[in-house]
This record gives structure tokens, C-alpha cells and sequence, in this order.
């Protein structure tokens, strides 16, 4: 969708909400949130505010979460997996597939396509606005992949990968998190995993306009 046209409907939105877009002062932003992975859960919740750590009651370093006071009304949704080091780590790279060579705990990476066989389900102020948004359509293996030992000369150290299009799906309508109200995003697995890393991660990249100061929450 054109860029322009997503301001416009944003612009929209805005005004039916009774809230001056210039005021909201509109700009590119996005949303990070991210959750761990572990072998005794089917159903998952990503805390979409920043005062609300979900039921794991963690909010990791590399998170962006949506303060109470604004508004973000987005247009499309990257999702993506994490091996990082330990639970502080910020140098751990999103990864658009289970690759064997970074998710390699013992049968980890296999385990790791059930995440691509869920579904998410998003209700906002208790209206559920996508009831069932499967995970397959995430998936993304590059042409080419990271070696096992890269520092073989026939080795290559990472996967190639743009950072903008791949693993990112556009949505057929602009989604409103309200900063005053409920916002619930469920992951629902059709099966525990049978093995994952430490501290491996399901990601999700929202992409959008954020509106500053669009609640009634001062």
C-alpha cells in the first residue's frame, strides 16, 4: 500500500476519534514485542503496553512497547525467531525461519516449525479484530543460508536478508492499539514444543503511525 494513502486513512482515523492529527503529530514508529518460547506452553500473550508485562510478567531490553497516553494505528506485521545468548542480549539477530545452524539445541530446530503451523488472534477493547491470522504466511528461507562453519572458505556468516519485506505481511486494514484500552494479542500452538533453546524468542515487528498523546490518559 502507498505510504501516502496509509497516512491519509490514519489521518482519518484520527478525526473520527476526535483527535487533531496535527496534535497526534503522526510519525513512522513501530511496535516490538516479544516473548519466550519454552517445551510446557501451547498459548501465548504478548503485552502490547508498556505498564503490562503479559502473564510472564517480562519485559525484555529490545521491546518497544506503546505508552498509555498514545495511540498506534498500524499497517503491517513482520514476525520473527530469536536465539539470543542470555535474556539481556541485544545483539542476537531476527531470524524470518528456524535455521538448524542458530536454533541448534537437540531437535530444536524441527520443534520450531510448529510455531509456523499456529495462529494469532488480536481483540482490541474487546472487539476481536482478527480472529485468525495463521503463522505459515511468516515463513522465509533465503536463497542462501548462513554455513554451519563460516569461517570455512566455502562458509558464509549469515543468512541474506532484507530487513524491510522479508517475513512482513501487509494488512488488508489499519489496526488501532489504543493505549487506554485493552489490547490482547494470542498465539495459540496446536502442540507444546518438543524442544527449544534458553532463551529463544517469538518476535513481532508492528509497523505503523504512532499518535502521541491520543488518549484520555494524561
Amino acid at each position: 500500500m502507498d505510504m501516502r494513502l496509509i497516512y491519509k486513512e490514519a489521518v482519518e482515523i484520527c478525526q473520527k476519534a476526535g483527535v487533531n492529527p496535527h496534535d497526534a503529530g503522526l510519525t513512522d514508529s513501530c511496535l516490538r514485542l516479544e516473548q519466550q518460547l519454552l517445551t510446557t506452553k501451547t498459548q501465548y500473550q504478548f503485552a502490547v503496553l508498556t505498564n503490562n508485562n503479559g502473564p510472564s510478567n517480562t519485559l525484555f531490553n529490545t521491546e518497544v512497547r506503546l505508552n498509555q497516553q498514545d495511540s498506534f494505528i498500524s499497517y503491517g506485521l513482520n514476525f520473527y525467531l530469536g536465539e539470543p545468548a542470555s535474556a539481556t542480549d541485544t545483539t542476537f539477530i531476527d531470524y524470518t525461519y528456524p535455521s538448524p545452524t542458530v536454533f541448534a539445541t537437540a531437535g530444536e530446530a524441527a520443534a520450531l516449525g510448529t510455531v509456523y503451523k499456529s495462529y494469532m488472534k488480536i481483540t482490541i477493547n474487546n472487539v476481536v479484530k482478527i480472529p485468525t491470522l495463521h503463522m505459515g504466511r511468516f515463513w522465509f528461507v533465503p536463497a542462501t543460508q548462513k554455513a554451519t562453519a563460516a569461517a570455512n572458505q566455502n562458509g558464509i556468516a549469515q543468512d541474506t536478508r532484507d530487513g524491510s519485506t522479508d517475513g512482513s505481511m501487509m494488512l488488508t486494514g489499519l489496526l488501532t492499539f489504543i493505549g487506554s484500552k485493552n489490547n490482547l494479542i494470542e498465539f495459540f500452538m496446536p502442540a507444546a514444543l518438543a524442544a527449544v533453546g534458553t532463551n529463544t524468542r517469538m518476535v513481532q515487528e508492528w509497523r505503523g503511525l504512532l499518535a502521541q498523546n491520543s488518549t484520555i490518559i494524561t
